[in-house]
């Protein structure tokens, strides 16, 4: 019975082996992919006409795209809803060449000179620059340069993800769904440094989720370590720095493993006695309390406008095309929701994969400890993005009855959505007892749902121009 039992657990591990999701994900994220960078409109992404502006003034292609109707360096797809509709859609933004101009024309403050090269605007920009410039030695216009920068970014974001999902040792099935999310993959085939972010993020938890795995970490994954650090310190976006609070817990785990046993054992000491937990807890909330309390009663209204503002934000639809009601569906499903106008269910059926995704993968995390620091680094990500925007409002005139009355815009989901890989750090700790078995089921839930979503996507956006 045994011997049995063994050649079934040995003929699983085989089977699960010959699942290559590094190369299946490579195929299917380039596919749609290309078929999203030529499909979708210019510009849907989130700032489009900005990441337009900034990419190619860092290859001194600085141009007037009022020439094609963006009066603006804004956001949006108003102005090719009348080229669509008429049919001169390829004459305009093929065919019409760009019309150079000095970079310090722009109608925008902050592309009037390229970004400091300390700064993840700069790093964020170079592969859809880099396209850009391959895009107008082939035929200057504004189409051709998107086009060509789109297809290029594609193919090098994918590439750097087929690495990192062949890199890591557990948890790829959650590297493989997060990266072919619409959210993901439409800025993979856009402009936006929201990718780079995205594959900095990866890169680090892939080297965090390696070092766990193996209970060490030798010389070379130090550097790897430190290059990655560095990549996401100056890289990423501002709230992913977050994800640096992990280095201090492996540099504790595995250079002072005195110290971290400590903790280990006070951490399941507090466990095991939950109303000392309760209490921590409760002090440690009432202290995180008091300093948003003091900051936020130096900083626009106080704390008590503050708490008004979260409160009506969650109560009354302000019907605002980036507001907190669209965290929901921006966060995997629907990169822009008043511009893609794909159904509820598209957000909803990712929850979904995402959920068995977290519960299908092997238990690699061996103290709670880690479970822990995981949980309380993505709620710190959440809540210091939730900070920001409360004390922040939109200027200009005139001033809505929304925003007078306290609305809460530009907050959008794909701010968390890198954060996610840190909830396998829950779900993956070995005590944590539920589990789903069937990886090729899985594999074929996550990769049928991105097909069909991200192909709705590019569906519901056209039919939008059209009908809506």
């Amino acid at each position: 019975m045994k011997k049995r039992i063994e050649k079934y657990s040995s003929s699983s591990s085989v089977d699960r082996k010959k699942i290559k999701v590094h190369k299946i994900y490579l195929i299917v994220s380039i596919l749609l992919g290309m078929i999203l960078a030529i499909g979708m409109p210019f510009f849907n992404e989130p700032d489009g006409q900005y990441h337009y502006v900034a990419s190619s003034n860092m290859v001194n292609l600085s141009n007037d795209i009022s020439a094609y109707g963006e009066v603006d360096i804004g956001t949006g797809i108003d102005q090719q809803i009348k080229a669509y509709q008429q049919g001169g859609y390829f004459q305009k933004y093929y065919l019409t060449k760009i019309v150079e101009m000095p970079m310090s024309k722009q109608p925008r403050e902050g592309v009037t000179k390229n970004p400091n090269a300390k700064s993840f605007i700069f790093w964020g920009h170079q592969i859809p620059a880099l396209g850009l410039w391959i895009g107008h030695e082939i035929y200057p216009s504004i189409g051709m340069m998107i086009t060509t920068a789109r297809l290029f970014s594609v193919v090098m974001n994918s590439l750097l993800m087929f690495l990192i999902i062949k890199f890591v040792k557990k948890g790829k099935m959650i590297f493989v769904a997060l990266s072919l999310t619409p959210v993901t993959l439409n800025s993979f085939a856009s402009l936006t440094y929201d990718s780079l972010s995205f594959v900095l993020v990866a890169w680090l938890m892939a080297i965090v989720i390696n070092s766990l795995v193996d209970q060490q970490i030798k010389w070379w994954r130090w550097v790897e370590l430190g290059v990655a650090s560095s990549a996401i310190y100056f890289g990423a976006k501002t709230n992913f720095k977050v994800l640096l609070l992990l280095v201090p817990v492996l540099i504790a785990m595995f250079l002072f493993p005195r110290l971290y046993r400590k903790l280990s054992l006070s951490c399941s000491y507090l466990w095991t006695n939950r109303k000392n937990l309760v209490l921590l807890i409760f002090l440690g909330g009432v202290l995180i309390f008091g300093v948003l309390l003091l900051l936020m009663s130096l900083i626009h209204n106080g704390i008590f406008y503050s708490i008004y503002r979260f409160i009506i934000n969650y109560t009354v639809n302000f019907k605002s095309s980036l507001s907190v009601g669209s965290v929901f569906y921006n966060l995997l499903g629907s990169p822009y929701p008043n511009i893609n106008n794909t159904p509820a269910w598209v957000s909803m059926i990712w929850y979904i994969v995402l959920f068995a995704v977290l519960l299908s993968e092997d238990k690699f995390i061996k103290n709670k400890l880690i479970s822990i620091v995981g949980a309380s680094v993505f709620l710190l990500g959440i809540s210091a993005v939730y900070y920001s925007y409360m004390t922040y409002t939109t200027t200009g005139a005139p001033v809505s009855n929304a925003t007078a009355l306290g609305q809460m815009q530009g907050l959008q989901g794909r701010y968390f959505t890198p954060t996610l890989f840190l909830l396998c750090f829950v779900t993956c700790y070995e005590k944590f007892k539920i589990k789903i078995n069937g990886q090729k089921g899985v594999l074929l839930f996550v990769m049928s749902t991105a097909i069909i979503t991200n192909v709705l996507l590019l569906f519901s956006t056209i039919f939008g121009i059209y009908y809506l």
